[in-house]
């Protein structure tokens, strides 16, 4: 057997460490509905990248996470608050798809509103991340 030389290790060391690090953060979603429409489509999968920072996510990132009650869904971010205020500002927009922006009072009122009567539970006071599907008339998402 020949002698691999130095550099041929240092090759497959760094092979080896990336399909390490591939293997450990990345994984298949499935998408199941038509509230990312027409961004994804019902029954595609995606690959998703497992072990971002909280502290790296922003506005129109696509984030995959589990609801309440333990189901995995697919959204955009529409805003993050570091700290919960009971109504976003009049003259504030959502970004919706990277192009339409849309007042959010217009999306959220209805859900600001159910906060304000008691109706709807305040949420969690550190970083609030409010998520949108693209498609808004088929999503389930923060408004509700």
């Amino acid at each position: 057997m020949t002698r691999l030389r130095k550099q041929t290790w240092i090759a497959l060391g760094i092979l080896l460490a990336l399909a390490l690090l591939l293997r450990f953060n990345l994984r298949q979603g499935r998408i199941s509905g038509p509230s990312m429409m027409p961004t994804y489509e019902n029954g595609e999968t995606v690959l998703v990248w497992t072990s971002a920072p909280r502290s790296k996510l922003k506005p129109g990132d696509i984030i995959i996470f589990r609801d309440t009650n333990g189901d995995e869904l697919i959204k955009r971010i529409a805003f993050i608050r570091p700290v919960w205020r009971p109504a976003p500002p009049a003259g504030d927009f959502v970004t919706i798809n990277g192009h339409r922006r849309v007042p959010y009072r217009l999306l959220f009122g209805a859900y600001f509103q159910g906060i304000a009567s008691g109706k709807t539970p305040v949420p969690s006071p550190e970083r609030t991340i409010y998520v949108l599907g693209d498609n808004l008339l088929e999503s389930d998402d923060s408004r509700h």
